[in-house]
């Protein structure tokens, strides 16, 4: 796994994790929970979440291009929930629309400066003293791992597959691609087949332990 990234260093990354958990979801559930129209409110947590970033010293340009990416898929998706809105006729599809957006993007906000200033371990230890059931620790944990194995899985059989075709592109390239796709899956479900074997026969108990004292924060 990939936990060595570098994570910010501002004053809030030696906050212990628990706490670090708590205020980020609780955050969360508040936007959630803000009534449409109340921007008094929204404009007060967004001062919040900025007064969050300052002290986190989060990276704005890896932050604003994420929110992007993000905003792409949600953007549609908020523009379908507002459309059918029961309080459309009364305050209208933008204020719908756009309020929508501001709860997503301020969540996201929180949790991607969780996850700047947490190593990724960390946080699941967190999760775990918290009282979440060690299944579900260990399946966050083999699911962050796996997304690295399988991108470098994809790109050894997209490598492989264009120095086949010479590079060429053309119409079927999309057919190709969802071969590639399959093909991934198959090999993905026979290594975990694998993996669940080898683990089994190590001992494997469900708990995800660590050599590196994690449960200090």
């Amino acid at each position: 796994m990939r936990s060595d990234r570098s994570i910010a260093s501002g004053p809030l990354a030696g906050v212990d994790v628990r706490i670090k958990l708590l205020v980020s979801f609780g955050y969360v559930l508040t936007v959630v929970a803000t009534p449409l129209g109340w921007w008094w409110f929204f404009a007060a947590e967004t001062s919040l979440l900025l007064l969050v970033f300052v002290l986190a010293r989060v990276s704005f340009r890896e932050l604003v291009g994420r929110w992007l990416g993000f905003l792409s898929l949600v953007a549609l998706m908020a523009l379908a929930v507002a459309v059918s809105h029961p309080l459309r006729p009364e305050i209208g599809l933008a204020s719908i629309w756009g309020t929508i957006l501001l709860k997503n993007s301020l969540a996201f906000g929180a949790l991607f400066t969780l996850s700047q200033i947490t190593q990724h371990h960390i946080l699941l230890h967190g999760l775990g003293r918290l009282g979440l059931p060690k299944p579900l620790v260990a399946t966050l944990q083999f699911m962050y791992r796996s997304v690295f194995i399988l991108r470098d899985e994809f790109d050894r059989m997209a490598k492989a597959r264009r120095s086949r075709s010479f590079g060429k592109k053309s119409w079927g390239d999309w057919s190709s691609l969802a071969g590639l796709l399959g093909r991934l899956f198959l090999r993905s479900y026979e290594r975990s087949e694998r993996v669940h074997a080898a683990m089994l026969a190590r001992g494997w108990d469900g708990t995800v332990r660590t050599l590196d004292g994690a449960d200090s924060r």
